[in-house]
């Protein structure tokens, strides 16, 4: 890699190229699908709903060749009642045949030396991680922990098998007998695996119902995305795009007028439930989670997993969810002390939905 290179912002005719990247970097089998790729990235990272944000993606380019991309989308966020400027980062992709190291040294350099006021990775691996930090930013320890919370346990185990290869047949052989214990322990007098029917029923959730109630949920003293109605209803809709066999389930919780919470989640084809967004406050997050577990498990989920928030670890223990961490980090940079307090102390309402997960290419949403 010679001197010439440099940092450029991302634009529409850029899209073939980082397109053919993506590929080599993910090394992703057969043909490439160029109008896939041209509806992901212009509706991801050029005509989302979110503004030009305080930085627009970034490509790294050498003599006419994009050896880099880093995807960025704009977020507000409030805190203590004052408003900041967030960026979310998204497919960190760099030429293997480049000298890649340097090339992703320098895109993650100019993304987090840009004006906004908080930066955010919640998807990254270990290799990100340590640029991340050493560049300056932090990981938010408490916010990379997961739960998850089992209803058919045997059949949970049979999935895990069989998404090891070697361990496939076994998993094959294994599944009759798994739902069989399933159906036993569910119908046992200690019913541990087995939801308890929710005390309040769910509604459908609409977009008007989390920007009117998102800041109620909260609270005042966390981190949380200033929601608008465009933006929501864009999140809504790519959360429920997918593959066939999966299902979104959302509702929101009222107790007379009040609107206690709610939950946003899919029903992947592995039988178990993604929590995209889990809104409540400690009071009332219990009656949410009833509702989330005893729906999914009445549409046959093995499992409902989801990202920590430890107001919500109580609740979450309460009632026999695991806490693991399964891989990715939740990263962040930030000049405001405030804002870095309040990550450290896991008091962010950052949700699945409002990070990278949104921004994911997955070529059957397209």
């Amino acid at each position: 890699m010679s001197a010439m290179g440099h940092i450029r912002p991302f634009a529409e005719d850029d899209i073939p190229q980082v397109a053919a990247l993506h590929v080599a970097a993910f090394r992703r089998p057969g043909p490439l699908d160029l109008e896939g790729y041209r509806r992901y990235f212009t509706d991801t990272f050029v005509q989302h709903p979110f503004g030009s944000g305080a930085l627009p993606s970034l490509v790294y380019e050498e003599e006419g060749r994009i050896l880099g991309f880093l995807g960025l989308v704009g977020r507000r966020v409030s805190l203590d009642g004052q408003r900041f400027d967030a960026l979310v980062s998204s497919q960190f992709v760099v030429d293997p045949r480049c000298a890649a190291g340097l090339v992703a040294l320098r895109l993650a350099k100019a993304y987090l030396s840009g004006p906004q006021d908080l930066s955010i990775a919640d998807e990254a691996n270990d290799v990100s991680r340590r640029i991340w930090e050493g560049l300056g930013g932090a990981t938010a320890l408490l916010l990379s922990m997961y739960w998850t919370r089992a209803l058919r346990p045997a059949q949970l185990a049979v999935g895990h098998l069989r998404a090891r290869p070697r361990a496939a047949a076994i998993a094959a052989l294994a599944r009759p007998f798994a739902k069989v214990t399933d159906a036993l322990v569910g119908s046992g007098r200690a019913r541990y695996f087995r939801p308890a029917v929710p005390a309040a029923p769910g509604e459908d959730l609409t977009g008007d119902t989390v920007v009117a109630h998102a800041a109620a949920v909260c609270g005042r003293g966390a981190v949380r995305v200033d929601y608008d109605a465009r933006g929501v209803q864009w999140l809504l809709q790519r959360a429920a795009r997918g593959k066939a066999g999966r299902r979104l389930l959302k509702a929101v919780l009222r107790r007379g007028e009040k609107v206690l919470g709610w939950y946003i989640g899919r029903l992947g084809d592995d039988g178990v439930v993604e929590t995209l967004q889990l809104a409540a406050t400690p009071a009332s997050v219990g009656d949410v989670l009833d509702q989330l577990f005893h729906r999914a498990w009445r549409h046959g989920a093995v499992a409902v997993t989801g990202r920590l928030e430890p107001r919500f670890l109580q609740a979450l223990s309460d009632r026999y969810c695991v806490f693991h961490r399964r891989g990715p980090w939740v990263l962040f940079h930030s000049t405001r002390p405030r804002l870095v307090e309040a990550f450290h102390a896991g008091e962010a309402c950052l949700s699945r939905l409002d990070g990278e997960w949104s921004l994911r290419f997955l070529p059957s949403l397209n």
